[in-house]
C-alpha cells in the first residue's frame, strides 16, 4: 500500500514542477484560456499548410524599436481579448504618432507614398486571427490628405505582450481593396466581391 501512495503523489507533484521554469523566471502561473466563442484556436503545432502572404501589406511603422522577445516559448501565456488588442492597437498608433508630429505616417503600396493619419476609432467587434497566430484589427483613420481609411493592423503575442508587425489599407474613403473571409475561426484575404 505504501508504494502506491508513493508513486500517486510524485504524479501529483508533475504539474507543480512545471512551473518551475515560469517561477525562475519571474512570470505567473498561466491563465485560464478564454472560451473558444471569444478567441479563434491556436494554429497547431507543425502545421503544413503555410499561411497565404498579406496582398498589400508593410511593415509596421517603428516596429524595429521594439526589442526581440526575450522568452518567445512563453508568449502562449499572454492573453488576447479584442479589448486587450485595441488597447494595444491605440497605445502603439499613439506612440508612432507622438514621435512623427502627431500623424501616423504608413506606406500605401497601391499610391506608392507614405499616407498621414489621425487615429479616430478602433473596432472591438470580433477577435480576429490569421492562420500563422497574428491577430488584427481595424482602425478607422482621417488622412491629411482628406480622405479617411481603414487600417488593419495586426500583432502577434510575446511573452511581453503584443508586438505590431503589419499595417494594411483596407479601404480608402470607404472602398474596399479586398475582402476578408474567415474560416474555422481564423481568417484570409479575399478579392472583392461585386457588391
Amino acid at each position: 500500500m505504501r508504494s502506491w501512495t508513493v508513486a500517486h503523489s510524485s504524479l501529483l507533484l508533475l504539474p507543480l514542477l512545471a512551473l518551475l521554469p515560469l517561477m525562475a523566471c519571474g512570470g505567473e502561473s498561466p491563465a485560464p484560456e478564454p472560451p473558444a466563442r471569444s478567441e479563434p484556436a491556436a494554429p497547431a503545432a507543425g502545421a503544413s499548410e503555410s499561411p497565404a502572404p498579406l496582398t498589400g501589406a508593410s511593415a509596421a511603422p517603428g516596429r524595429e524599436g521594439f526589442d526581440p522577445d526575450p522568452h518567445p516559448e512563453l508568449a502562449h501565456l499572454t492573453e488576447v481579448t479584442t479589448e486587450s488588442l485595441a488597447q494595444s492597437i491605440s497605445t502603439y498608433v499613439q506612440t508612432e504618432s507622438a514621435r512623427h508630429g502627431g500623424w501616423f505616417a504608413v506606406t500605401d503600396p497601391e499610391q506608392q507614398t507614405a499616407i498621414e493619419l489621425a487615429l479616430t476609432t478602433v473596432h472591438r467587434e470580433r477577435l480576429s486571427q490569421l492562420a500563422d497566430g497574428r491577430y488584427f484589427a481595424c482602425a478607422d483613420f482621417q488622412g491629411r490628405d482628406g480622405h479617411t481609411y481603414d487600417v488593419d493592423i495586426f500583432m502577434r503575442r510575446e511573452s511581453t505582450g503584443l508586438t505590431p508587425t503589419d499595417v494594411i489599407v483596407h479601404k480608402q474613403d470607404g472602398k474596399p481593396r479586398f475582402d476578408w473571409v474567415e474560416r474555422n475561426g481564423t481568417w484570409s484575404q479575399a478579392r472583392v466581391t461585386a457588391r
